[in-house]
């Protein structure tokens, strides 16, 4: 069953005959056009994962930016609460 996977398949498969085939006409056009709109429907899910992938790393790019800002505010903050603190604040021996 594991070769199996159309509509197609399944009829090669099960050797349906030609009279077979007229009596489960209906059932199979129905079969065949769920088939198309699951693989539609799979090309799409495939389609915006691979967009939401690509939207999950440009947010990680955007925080890793974030990050290094922050840092780089921070070192500067420290350096300038350094420069106004008084000068009877600073430790000397």
């Amino acid at each position: 069953m594991d070769e199996i996977k159309t509509v197609e398949d399944l009829i090669r498969a099960k050797g349906l005959t030609a009279e077979e085939e007229e009596q489960l006409r209906d059932l199979i056009e129905e079969c065949r056009t769920r088939e198309v709109q699951i693989r539609e429907a799979s090309d799409s899910a495939k389609r915006n994962l691979q967009g939401l992938a690509r939207s999950f790393g440009l947010i990680v790019d955007t925080i890793s930016a974030v990050g290094r800002s922050v840092d780089a505010l921070h070192a500067e903050v420290e350096r300038l609460q350094l420069k106004m603190m008084p000068e009877e604040l600073f430790y000397r021996e």
